[in-house]
């Protein structure tokens, strides 16, 4: 059993404000159980809504399905259900359970995601409070990052393009939705400028399908790095 104090000396005892990282479950032994099996592994991936765990066996599970983690980490053992959404060479990728956000912290509210894809910019207004006025012609911007909470972009450098604007936006990155953006930060690049937004989705509707299309980013992600990872075994091998 894990020493209290040790625990406390670490930050991962106390109150919420001393809930320890996510990231303490990195590298720890992960067993993990489905029906009439048994098998254990490492856990190597802990971002966004995805854990993903190092198996031998990661052939023998099926996508869909309910396991039962156990993770023996520094923060003590943490037993949760979860579900299989992708399997890969070496690995299982599983859902991150709402549970385990009441024990763990972290630092961003919501994890974003790389993604390519453009941003027609239709009305604008100073702030949140004042009525959006309709642009002359629609402003293309790129999308860069995204998640269920925001979206970075570029763009050219304007004056409208300044923190606390707000941008009512019809973004294309696959699948299309309305949403107003409001901007948090700007900073200068060489041919314009990045800005970070807070998402407003204009239909509520719209959140189940642009929560689905993170996951897939999320896996592609991880199978990418997995990817990259073993090539570069096999060169030093």
């Amino acid at each position: 059993m894990v020493q209290e104090g040790a625990l406390r000396k670490k930050g991962l005892a106390g109150g919420d404000r001393d809930l320890p990282p996510l990231k303490v479950l990195l590298h720890c032994r992960t067993v993990v159980e489905r029906k009439n099996f048994v098998t254990t592994g490492i856990m190597t991936q802990v971002e966004g809504e995805l854990l993903e765990i190092e198996l031998h066996e990661y052939q023998l599970f099926e996508l869909g399905e309910t396991v039962k983690l156990t993770v023996y980490s520094p923060a003590g053992i943490q037993s949760f259900q979860s579900i299989v959404l992708a399997k890969y060479e070496g690995a299982i990728a599983t859902i991150q359970p709402p549970a385990l956000h009441q024990k763990f912290q972290e630092k961003r509210e919501h994890y974003r995601v790389e993604a390519s894809g453009t941003g027609l910019i239709t009305h604008v207004s100073a702030d949140k409070d004042e009525q959006p006025r309709l642009l002359p012609r629609p402003l293309e911007v790129q999308i860069k990052d995204i998640s269920v909470g925001g979206i970075g972009f570029a763009g050219p450098d304007l004056p409208e393009f300044k923190p606390g604007s707000l941008l009512r936006t019809v973004v294309n990155v696959g699948f299309s939705f309305a949403c107003d953006l409001e901007i948090m930060r700007r900073e200068r690049t060489e041919d314009g400028v990045f800005c970070g937004t807070r998402l407003t989705l204009l239909d509520p509707d719209m959140t189940r399908q642009l929560r689905a299309f993170l996951l897939r980013q999320q896996v592609q992600a991880l199978v990418r790095h997995r990817n990259e990872a073993n090539a570069q075994k096999k060169f030093k091998g």
